[in-house]
C-alpha cells in the first residue's frame, strides 16, 4: 500500500506539468511595440478556457492572478479525480469480479451485471443533483434522447467488454491491449467515415501493434479471453466515437455540458446493458448467489461493486472536464501517462509478475499511443481539431 501511495504522487505531481502546457498569455509581459492586450489575445491560446467562452481583455488584466490560480486549481482537482479515480477503479472492479468468482470455461460470472450495477451507481449519483439543483439538469427532447441513444448503446459495450477482459486476466495486460484502442480508431474511421490520415499518421500505429504483440506473447499473465474483450472494448470505443461525431456537434448537444454530457451517456449505457443481463446473467444467477454465498464473498460483492461503480463515474466525469480545459495533445500526455500509472500500480497491489520482453512491449505500446496522438495533431487536416 504504500508503494501505491508513491505511485499516487508522483501521478499527482505529473499534474503540474500538464497543466504547465496549458497556460495561457501572461497580460503582465511587455508587449512589443505597437501590439495591443486584444492583440495579444487573439494570437494566445487560451486552452484553459472553453472554446465557446469569450473573455473581455480588460477583466483578464484587472485580475490575472485570480483567474489563472482558479483555473489551475479546477484543473489539478479534475487530473486528481481523472488519475485517482481510474486506479481505484481497476482495483475494485478486479475485487468485485474476484469476489463474483469464475464460471467453469474460467470466465467472470455475471461480467454485464457487474458493469450494469456500476453504471447504475453513476445514475445514482448524478440524478439527486439534478433534482435538487445541485446540478442544472439537461433540458433534452426525446428526438434529441433518441440521437444520443447509438453513443449509449457503445458506450455501454466498450464498459462492459473491458470489465469482462479485466476480470478475466489481469489489470495489467487488459491495459496494454486496450492501448491499442488508437488502431481500431483509424481503421474504423477509414472504414466507416472514409477519414484517411496522413501516412505518418498510421506509421505512428506500428509501435502499438508491435508493442501489443510482443506483450501479448511475452506476457506470464496473458489470456485469450482478455486479449479478444480488450480487443472488443476497443472496436466498441472506436464506433462509439463515429457515432458521436455526428450527434455531438450539434447545438444542443454541445450546450449540455461536460458533466452533463457524460452524465446522459452513462444512463443510456445503463438502459443498453439491462438486456443483456436479462439474457446472458439472468439465467445463470441463482447458480452464482450459491457460489458467492460458499465462497463468503457476497459483502465484498456489494461493497467492491458500489466502489468500482463510483470511481467509474467519477473518473469519467473529469476526464470530460479536463478534456475540456486541456489541448487534445496535453490531454493524450496525461491519458498516456495515466495508463502508464495504472498498469504499475495493478501490478504491485495484485503482485502481478511480468517478463522483461513483457515490460518492455506494454513500454513500446503504451508510448505508441502517445506518438499517434501527436502525429494526429502535427498532421490534422485543415478545420480539424487533431489529437481527437
Amino acid at each position: 500500500m504504500a508503494r501505491l501511495l508513491i505511485l499516487c504522487t508522483f501521478a499527482l505531481c505529473s499534474l503540474t506539468t500538464a497543466f504547465s502546457l496549458n497556460q495561457r498569455i501572461s497580460l503582465n509581459t511587455p508587449l512589443s511595440r505597437g501590439q495591443t492586450h486584444s492583440n495579444a489575445l487573439q494570437h494566445a491560446q487560451p486552452t484553459l478556457l472553453k472554446t465557446s467562452e469569450v473573455i473581455a481583455p480588460e477583466v483578464v488584466a484587472s485580475e490575472p492572478k485570480k483567474s489563472l490560480i482558479s483555473e489551475e486549481v479546477k484543473l489539478a482537482a479534475y487530473l486528481a479525480v481523472w488519475y485517482l479515480g481510474n486506479i481505484y477503479y481497476n482495483i475494485y472492479n478486479k475485487k468485485a469480479c474476484n469476489a463474483l468468482g469464475k464460471n467453469a470455461h474460467g470466465h467472470s460470472n455475471a461480467h454485464w451485471a457487474l458493469s450494469a450495477a456500476q453504471l447504475l451507481v453513476g445514475v445514482l449519483f448524478v440524478i439527486p443533483c439534478w433534482i435538487t439543483g445541485i446540478r442544472k439538469s439537461p433540458s433534452l427532447t426525446i428526438a434529441n434522447w433518441q440521437e444520443l441513444a447509438p453513443v449509449g448503446i457503445f458506450a455501454s459495450l466498450a464498459h462492459a467488454f473491458s470489465v469482462l477482459a479485466l476480470g478475466a486476466g489481469a489489470v495489467s495486460f487488459g491495459q496494454i491491449v486496450k492501448a491499442g484502442e488508437p488502431v481500431f480508431a483509424a481503421a474504423t474511421n477509414a472504414i466507416l467515415l472514409k477519414d484517411i490520415d496522413h501516412p505518418m499518421v498510421y506509421a505512428a500505429l506500428l509501435p502499438i501493434i508491435g508493442g501489443v504483440g510482443l506483450a501479448s506473447l511475452k506476457e506470464l499473465s496473458f489470456s485469450w479471453t482478455a486479449l479478444i474483450a480488450a480487443s472488443l472494448a476497443n472496436q466498441a470505443a472506436a464506433l462509439k466515437n463515429v457515432v458521436s461525431k455526428g450527434v455531438m456537434g450539434n447545438p444542443w448537444a454541445k450546450s449540455l455540458g461536460a458533466q452533463n454530457t457524460y452524465a446522459v451517456i452513462n444512463i443510456l449505457a445503463l438502459l443498453a446493458t439491462i438486456p443483456f443481463v436479462l439474457f446472458f446473467d439472468a439465467r445463470d444467477a441463482v447458480a452464482v448467489i450459491d457460489q458467492v454465498k460458499q465462497m463468503g464473498t457476497g459483502a465484498d460483492v456489494i461493497k467492491y461493486s458500489l466502489f468500482s461503480g463510483l470511481s467509474f463515474y467519477l473518473y469519467n466525469e473529469a476526464s470530460f472536464l479536463a478534456l475540456e480545459k486541456l489541448s487534445p495533445v496535453t490531454h493524450s500526455v496525461a491519458n498516456t501517462l495515466k495508463r502508464v500509472v495504472i498498469i504499475v500500480a495493478s501490478c504491485i497491489v495484485f503482485k502481478t509478475p511480468m517478463t522483461l520482453l513483457g515490460g518492455i512491449g506494454s513500454g513500446v505500446a503504451v508510448l505508441g499511443t502517445l506518438l499517434y496522438s501527436l502525429a494526429k495533431k502535427a498532421y490534422a487536416k485543415p478545420g480539424s481539431k487533431g489529437g481527437h
